[in-house]
């Protein structure tokens, strides 16, 4: 999932994590790390509100072609809409696109029972990779991380140890993990620990 900087977007500047990355571990047994942890900096988060009714206008402005249904995630290109609860989502974007998207959401939300709020800086977005990334998350999540039950294209929310997190399942071995920012560096800092048996790697 991209997250860099486009041209005319946000400046960049503190991050959900800037100074509280943790130290990694290496694998006990000489190989790659069995989880990677890196933040998606600066990406850009919307929540949006409303019924069935949203869905032409949440199709034209973010490519997004349908709602997602319970506990699923619609994908086009780097975006992801990704479902919270009955009539609310959450849509992540390429950095510096949330102010447009808003902007032309709330304009078409005008007349509508619904809304949209820009929350880019009030969570936090890590993307976690590896062959461990189940393994370690299970220590401390009561989901069934199993891939044949949680699988590519569903999303959950949960507790991570004392964490509330959005888990997103982009593939086997690749998650998107949401929380808040004021929880970033407890969900690193746990998150390095749960990883130490299987090596951590954390990139900025």
């Amino acid at each position: 999932m991209a997250s860099a900087m486009t041209e005319g977007g946000r400046p960049p500047g503190r991050t959900a994590l800037g100074g509280c990355m943790p130290t990694g571990s290496a694998n006990p047994d000489g190989g790659k790390p069995g989880l990677t942890v890196a933040e998606l900096a600066h990406l850009g988060k919307l929540n949006i509100r409303g019924g069935s009714d949203i869905l032409a206008a949440v199709k034209s402005r973010t490519g997004c072609t349908a709602l997602p249904g319970n506990n699923s995630f619609v994908a086009v290109g780097d975006r992801r809409l990704i479902w919270l609860a009955p009539d609310e989502y959450l849509l992540l974007c390429e950095a510096g696109q949330e102010a447009d998207i808003h902007n032309q959401l709330a304009l078409d939300f005008d007349n509508m029972h619904a809304a949209v709020t820009t929350v880019t800086d009030s969570l936090c977005a890590l993307s976690l990779r590896g062959p461990a990334l189940r393994q370690v998350l299970a220590k401390g999540c009561a989901l069934d991380l199993h891939p044949l039950v949680f699988t590519a294209g569903q999303c959950a929310q949960t507790m991570l140890s004392h964490a509330g997190v959005t888990l997103v399942a982009e593939d086997e071995n690749s998650f998107i993990l949401i929380c808040r920012t004021s929880f970033a560096a407890f969900v690193a800092g746990w998150l390095a620990d749960a990883g130490i048996e299987f090596g951590a790697s954390f990139k900025s």
